[in-house]
Protein backbone atom coordinates (compact mmCIF):
# COMPACT_ATOMS: atom_id res chain seq x y z
CA UNK A 1 0.00 0.00 0.00
CA UNK A 2 1.60 3.53 -0.88
CA UNK A 3 -0.52 6.63 -1.23
CA UNK A 4 0.89 8.93 -4.55
CA UNK A 5 -0.06 12.77 -5.51
CA UNK A 6 -0.14 13.70 -9.14
CA UNK A 7 -0.64 16.68 -10.84
CA UNK A 8 -1.19 18.80 -14.03
CA UNK A 9 -1.54 21.59 -15.41
CA UNK A 10 -4.16 20.06 -17.80
CA UNK A 11 -7.70 20.38 -16.48
CA UNK A 12 -8.33 17.15 -18.43
CA UNK A 13 -9.29 14.72 -16.04
CA UNK A 14 -7.85 11.73 -18.68
CA UNK A 15 -4.36 13.71 -18.28
CA UNK A 16 -4.78 12.90 -14.30
CA UNK A 17 -6.27 9.20 -14.63
CA UNK A 18 -3.14 8.49 -16.64
CA UNK A 19 -0.73 9.87 -14.72
CA UNK A 20 -2.02 7.64 -12.20
CA UNK A 21 -1.80 4.46 -13.75
CA UNK A 22 1.86 5.34 -14.99
CA UNK A 23 2.97 5.85 -11.38
CA UNK A 24 0.85 2.40 -10.40
CA UNK A 25 2.46 0.72 -13.12
CA UNK A 26 5.75 2.03 -12.23
CA UNK A 27 5.43 1.09 -8.79
CA UNK A 28 4.50 -2.59 -9.77
CA UNK A 29 1.17 -2.29 -8.03
CA UNK A 30 -1.97 -3.86 -9.32
CA UNK A 31 -4.55 -1.51 -9.03
CA UNK A 32 -5.20 2.21 -7.38
CA UNK A 33 -8.38 3.89 -5.61
CA UNK A 34 -8.88 7.87 -5.85
CA UNK A 35 -9.07 9.51 -2.70
CA UNK A 36 -9.30 13.10 -3.85
CA UNK A 37 -9.55 14.27 -7.04
CA UNK A 38 -9.63 18.28 -7.37
CA UNK A 39 -10.04 20.90 -11.05
CA UNK A 40 -9.56 24.05 -11.12
CA UNK A 41 -6.34 26.19 -12.49
CA UNK A 42 -5.01 22.87 -12.76
CA UNK A 43 -6.05 19.11 -11.65
CA UNK A 44 -4.92 17.02 -8.69
CA UNK A 45 -5.19 13.52 -6.98
CA UNK A 46 -4.61 11.59 -4.49
CA UNK A 47 -4.76 7.72 -4.67
CA UNK A 48 -3.66 4.94 -2.74
CA UNK A 49 -1.89 1.98 -4.71
CA UNK A 50 -2.41 -1.51 -3.71
CA UNK A 51 -0.39 -4.04 -4.66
Amino acid sequence: VAHVSVSSINTNPESIIQLLQNKTEASGAHYYRITSFHIDNQSHATAILYK
